[in-house]
């Protein structure tokens, strides 16, 4: 028997668990959390290497604009000098003007390709390059074109050694050229590589006559090519046609020197001199005035 005054304790009963109520309890936890609430260590760490990065952008945003405000307003960039080279027919002034360069505006400001653009539409000016040299140069560099001749096409063209057709005739460009005629505006909007090479051959042709013994007695005043492809020289300042039909020419220009001369000799004077006669070259007939 137990002493009435002790008291006696109510057995223990086994844990039970109820399955649906844990998994209910497990489903509410915080996501990255462990069984007492607490963040795993990882998300602690990522959260901290995102904020450096928007911190570390932020800061370089805010240096970047700092350092274009700085280059953009310092008159440390300010263009104190313009350098131009290659520019002859076109002067220094003219060159800057043209593209639109001044001085004492800031060195990154300049647009180089707008300034490019309107140096192409020159057509003096075949090639241009321009570029900048810190802190305030602006350097341009430039190809001019040479004319070589002149280009009748119904209005009058000058053309460079390339035969490449470039500028109408104005008031002030050169005049003392030779004159190619016999070429047809159509020609050089539908053969412009065509008109080039037949241009380069009429050049090639002045060079060898202004280099032979009549070049400086009587120049050329006249190229003409004939659509046949056949060519006439119209030479002197009696305008002495010399028909040399197809090449080679440099013989039948030593033959129209001999000619001349004798007809100096004998104090005659001709019109036109034919040595186009392809089957019997020894053949020139001699049209007098």
């Amino acid at each position: 028997m137990h002493p009435s005054n002790r008291r006696i304790a109510p057995p223990k009963l086994p844990d039970v668990v109820d399955i649906g109520d844990a998994a209910e309890g497990m489903a509410t936890l915080p996501a990255g959390a462990d069984g007492k609430g607490r963040r795993a260590p990882w998300l602690a760490a990522a959260a901290r290497t995102a904020l450096g990065f928007a911190l570390v952008i932020g800061v370089s945003w805010a240096v970047a604009a700092a350092a274009r405000s700085y280059v953009m307003t310092s008159p440390r960039f300010a263009v104190t000098e313009i350098v131009i080279r290659g520019a002859k027919l076109r002067s220094e002034d003219f060159v800057a003007r043209e593209a639109g360069l001044e001085k004492g505006k800031n060195v990154f400001l300049l647009d180089l390709d707008q300034a490019h653009a309107e140096l192409a539409r020159d057509p003096w000016l075949r090639d241009v390059a321009l570029a900048r040299r810190l802190p305030g140069t602006i350097l341009v560099q430039v190809t001019e074109r040479e004319a070589a001749a002149i280009v009748a096409l119904g209005e009058s063209y000058l053309a460079s050694r390339e035969g490449e057709v470039f500028k109408r005739l104005e008031p002030g460009d050169p005049s003392d050229l030779p004159v190619i005629t016999g070429l047809g505006a159509d020609a050089v909007a539908d053969d412009r590589e065509g008109v080039a090479r037949s241009i380069r051959r009429a050049l090639d042709l002045a060079g060898d006559y202004e280099h032979g013994p009549l070049g400086s007695k009587a120049p050329i005043q006249e190229i003409h090519l004939a659509s046949d492809g056949t060519t006439t020289l119209i030479v002197g300042k009696a305008g002495l046609a010399l028909a040399l039909g197809d090449p080679p020419f440099r013989k039948k220009l030593d033959e129209a020197a001999r000619v001349i001369g004798e007809l100096e000799r004998r104090g005659a004077k001709a019109d036109a001199i034919l040595l186009d006669n392809e089957a019997r070259p020894e053949r020139v007939v001699v049209r007098m005035r």
